[in-house]
């Protein structure tokens, strides 16, 4: 072949070759003429924990279904991407980072796990992506050590200081309760936080405390700790703990003779506690969101079930519904598909009217108003009582 056509053949190449990467790379910047609007999710889908992280995936599902079904957001289909954060801050980190930067979405759902959302919210912050706890309720979910906003964090459930004084209110005043022993999971920050407000509630009602116990989730025997508690005979005991600690730790009190009233905050919230403590936890209370016994909820309830072949919703579906249709009403105030616009939205938000009840945000703390929700442990069942603020 002369040298001259191959030449040509080689330039005709190189300006089709040219031609097809210009073609193939049209559209393809983040957000432009993007077909869906990606929405990610991060939980506890596996490990002990999953029953709330799965409830939160399948809750991002069906609403995204609902929500599509009505036009979308903006004119766009929804999509879920979902991560596996496995209820510890090194997964949720990692998964974060990978919906962050592979995965294009315009925010994040997820966790309730405070100790996770703590450690995802600077990172939140760098990569401007907004970040939804679900009932993450730990007070550096949204504002650093010293105080200082994170801005890209924010949260639907209630904060642990409110948490803890409605449950201290109501022990003096609905239980007439004069002692109080606390019993607190030392590596958790939702525990250890509950408990310090509940403790300072408490004494402030003229309460004393008994009693202060320690221990980590996952110990298998708590027997030592509890006796230090029976012998003190406290009106109430704190346990502020994952539902399967609060199990064994409320069957092992009950062999030891405790019959105080025990009292615990939204990490009793799964029907499994149900089940697992049995007859140990009958007439005890704890603080949650307003959850499923809302009338309102009914219809979503009936959905999950029949979409999710009769599978019994917990909490954390609400959590999920009502942040991606926080998520539309921001994205919609925006007028645009864009991170910041969003971010700036969310922050001023008010009257937002979900399922778990009408919130306005607090700009300057990104916490929202909202009731809390106390349910007492009765004939094996949840009983609302009533909504505290």
């Amino acid at each position: 072949m002369k040298k001259s056509k191959l030449r040509n053949i080689i330039s005709m190449s190189l300006v089709l070759g040219m031609a097809l990467v210009s073609f193939s790379g049209c559209g393809s910047s983040k957000g432009d003429k993007a077909e869906t609007i990606k929405v990610g999710y991060v939980g506890a889908l596996s490990g002990d924990t999953a029953v709330w992280g799965q409830a939160g995936l399948n809750g991002m599902k069906l609403t995204a279904k609902k929500i599509n079904a009505e036009g979308g957001i903006l004119g766009k289909q929804v999509e879920i991407v979902s991560l596996d954060g496995r209820g510890q801050p090194v997964d949720s980190v990692n998964a974060f980072n990978k919906l962050a930067d592979q995965k294009d979405v315009i925010a994040v759902i997820g966790t309730n796990f405070s100790s996770c959302n703590i450690a995802m919210a600077p990172i939140a912050d760098s990569k401007k992506i907004p970040l939804i706890a679900t009932a993450a309720s730990n007070l550096r979910v949204t504002v650093d050590e010293q105080g200082n906003l994170h801005p890209y964090s924010f949260r639907i459930g209630f904060i642990d200081p409110f948490q803890g004084e409605v449950l201290a209110n109501f022990a003096s005043k609905e239980l007439k309760a004069k002692t109080a022993a606390v019993m607190t999971d030392v590596g958790s920050d939702y525990s250890t936080g509950l408990s310090s407000y509940f403790i300072e509630s408490f004494q402030k009602s003229g309460g004393t405390i008994v009693e202060k116990a320690t221990g980590h989730s996952g110990d298998n025997d708590f027997r030592a700790q509890l006796s230090k508690i029976a012998q003190k005979n406290p009106d109430v005991v704190l346990v502020p703990w994952i539902y399967k600690d609060v199990a064994l730790i409320v069957n092992q009190a009950r062999e030891l003779g405790i019959k105080s009233v025990f009292l615990g905050g939204d990490g009793w919230d799964s029907k499994e506690i149900l089940t697992m403590a049995g007859p140990a936890l009958e007439g005890c209370y704890y603080t949650s969101q307003p959850s499923f016994a809302r009338p309102i909820t009914k219809p979503y309830h009936d959905e999950y079930v029949k979409e999710f072949n009769n599978l019994v919703p917990e909490t954390e579906a609400l959590f999920a519904h009502d942040g991606l249709y926080w998520i539309k009403d921001a994205a919609e105030r925006a007028g645009k598909v864009d991170r910041t616009a969003l971010r700036d939205q969310l922050e001023n938000t008010e009257k937002f009217d979900g399922l778990l009840g009408s919130m306005s945000v607090d700009p300057k703390t990104h916490n929202p108003s909202k009731p809390c929700s106390i349910y007492q442990v009765k004939n094996s069942k949840f009983e609302y009582v009533g909504d505290f603020k």
